[in-house]
């Protein structure tokens, strides 16, 4: 697959440029969101999951970005979404010694998002995460990992059975929090697909929902007012489409997106 190059990144620029000359299209502006890498299974995207909510959405997809046109290509973004994928390399977060009981790593992967992630943070921008997206923004800002689940924690098939199938599993959220506001009810059913999870959680950063095992599944920022962050274990794109918590979660996401956009204008 080609990198975007810069090229592309200056014609989609000025495609906005184009598009904003008139009030009225500033108010209609499509909203564009930068997913670190996109799922291949149809009907399973991360992009399918936002666009459910919004049918105009842009994307760019980092995973197919030089490094070195990060800044450029999330200057353009109004929101970013850090998604599932591979296990975040343990010496990270403090554990190169432990590195057997990981599954598959991408390191190249860890250093663009991490990179990602500091632009993202620099520029204010909306920042929701997703399974392994949740584990890099709370490693990003100093948390660490259990490595795996089934042993530290002894509940080998609460959040995913066997090797890779997928498990489904109630998280209660956490009064108080954002993501308790979305819900009429404390408690949510969620699809689970992972082995790893929040150990020691980040400054900066507060548990919004749990899992029986007390495993922390939903995280939000808490010392910084000006930008959104918000992320989830579980995956959302995953359940059926008219979970209300997943739609909620995506629709609340592109709101603060919006207001992003707005607020640059």
């Amino acid at each position: 697959m080609k990198r975007l190059s810069a090229i592309l990144i200056l014609f989609l620029a000025g495609i906005f440029i184009a598009t904003s000359c008139s009030s009225k299209q500033k108010q209609h502006k499509r909203l564009v969101i930068a997913l670190t890498k996109e799922r291949k299974i149809e009907g399973k995207k991360y992009g399918q999951w936002l666009s459910r909510q919004d049918s105009s959405l842009r994307f760019i997809y980092l995973s197919e970005v030089d490094f070195a046109l990060l800044a450029d290509s999330l200057a353009l973004a109004d929101g970013i979404l850090f998604t599932g994928g591979a296990d975040i390399y343990p010496a990270l977060y403090g554990k190169e010694f432990d590195t057997a009981r990981c599954g598959a790593f991408d390191t190249i992967r860890d250093q663009y998002e991490l990179e990602a992630f500091r632009i993202a943070r620099e520029l204010g921008l909306p920042i929701i995460g997703i399974c392994r997206g949740l584990q890099m923004i709370n490693v990003a800002m100093g948390g660490t990992l259990y490595i795996d689940l089934p042993q530290d924690k002894g509940t080998a098939e609460l959040h995913r059975v066997g090797q890779e199938d997928w498990a489904d599993h109630p998280v209660a959220l956490i009064p108080g929090s954002r993501i308790a506001t979305l819900m009429e009810v404390p408690i949510a059913n969620v699809a689970s697909n992972h082995h790893q999870g929040i150990e020691k959680l980040a400054p900066g950063l507060s548990a919004a929902a749990t899992s029986p095992d007390m495993l922390i599944e939903a995280i939000e920022n808490t010392t910084n007012n000006k930008q959104w962050i918000m992320a989830v274990q579980w995956h959302p794109e995953w359940m059926p489409h008219d979970d209300l918590l997943s739609n909620r979660i995506a629709a609340t996401f592109l709101g603060e997106a919006s207001k992003y956009s707005l607020k640059r204008r």
